[in-house]
């Protein structure tokens, strides 16, 4: 049986321990659980999905509708949304949604995989020993021999981490937008009756309330992405005067007269794909030459949770033709 080392719990680096479950599979991830990008956060009593927000209804991966069906990980909700506040187009929008925030939907396909795992552990260095095999290095440990290392993390990571076994294109380069993420609580409820938007201002590219996710929070609690050109042009600015500006305009747009009691920053640096891998190159992964590394993730096919799932049912096939 092939051992199998798989870098970054992300959708993707789960989609690959999902497909290859008949292998001898151990996943890595510098975070303390799965779920990458798919993150709910908590603070006291309040409660935010900061990262991915939703999943549409539209998504296209049957594989993932089938495995979130199976083990009963969605609930839908309709919603009142704007789908471009400037120009007041507000709609009735229905989604899927975790059952317990956005992170417990990863969580419950790692669960259901039960497959050895590093938590809290960064690899930093891939070294092939002398058994034509590849040896893990992190601050305090090395895991030896896997037949197969897959790296599912930002390109740009796993280029640095690889880049010793593999020839990288500088015209096959993909690019991340940034974003900044905003969560706010207020104690006393507002008058907005609407649960999320696109485009409230030019800064301000998607807001969202938290309380149909969540209806057990007693706070009125919201999301503010800051859009991705703000993020550019502003990476060096605090938090503080950040969440000043972004409440300000959140105040003066919706008339809140409200002041949060909470409002904390999350910088996202690798927020979402703006252009993929597979749109410059045509192809869905990048290997080494001896097919023994292999690197994907949502980078690779689209921005979305079911685009990062697809990369790695898409590399997943491949290596079962390789009959590993």
């Amino acid at each position: 049986m092939k051992n199998i080392a798989i870098i970054g719990a992300g959708m993707t680096g789960l989609s690959l321990a999902y497909n290859l479950q008949n292998t001898n599979i151990t996943i890595f991830d510098k975070s303390w659980r799965a779920g990458g990008r798919a993150s709910t956060r908590k603070h006291d009593d309040l409660i935010f999905d900061h990262g991915a927000h939703y999943l549409s209804q539209k998504h296209k991966v049957k594989q993932l509708n089938d495995v979130l069906n199976k083990l009963n990980l969605l609930k839908e909700k309709e919603i009142i949304f704007y789908a471009d506040f400037k120009k007041n187009e507000k709609i009735k929008k229905k989604i899927f949604v975790g059952k317990n925030g956005i992170n417990s939907i990863p969580k419950g396909i790692f669960e259901n995989i039960k497959i050895n795992s590093h938590f809290n552990t960064k690899v930093l260095k891939i070294f092939k020993n002398k058994k034509n095999n590849y040896d893990l290095y992190t601050e305090n440990e090395v895991f030896k021999d896997y037949d197969i290392v897959l790296v599912c993390i930002p390109f740009f990571q796993a280029k640095e981490l690889t880049t010793d076994y593999i020839k990288f294109s500088n015209n096959h380069i993909p690019e991340y937008d940034p974003i900044y993420t905003l969560m706010l609580s207020f104690k006393e409820k507002t008058h907005l009756k609407i649960d999320g938007g696109l485009n409230l201002h030019d800064d301000i590219s998607f807001f969202m309330k938290q309380n149909f996710k969540f209806p057990k929070l007693k706070s009125e609690s919201w999301v503010l992405n800051m859009s991705s050109e703000y993020t550019k042009k502003n990476l060096d600015i605090s938090n503080v005067e950040l969440e000043n500006y972004a409440f300000s305009i959140f105040k003066k747009i919706l008339k809140v007269d409200n002041k949060p009691f909470f409002i904390k920053t999350h910088r996202w640096l690798y927020a979402q794909t703006k252009t993929t891998y597979n749109s410059l190159s045509k192809k869905n992964w990048i290997n080494s030459k001896d097919n023994k590394i292999f690197l994907t993730g949502d980078w690779v096919l689209g921005k979305s949770l079911s685009d990062a799932w697809n990369a790695g049912l898409q590399l997943s096939h491949y290596l079962k033709i390789l009959d590993i």
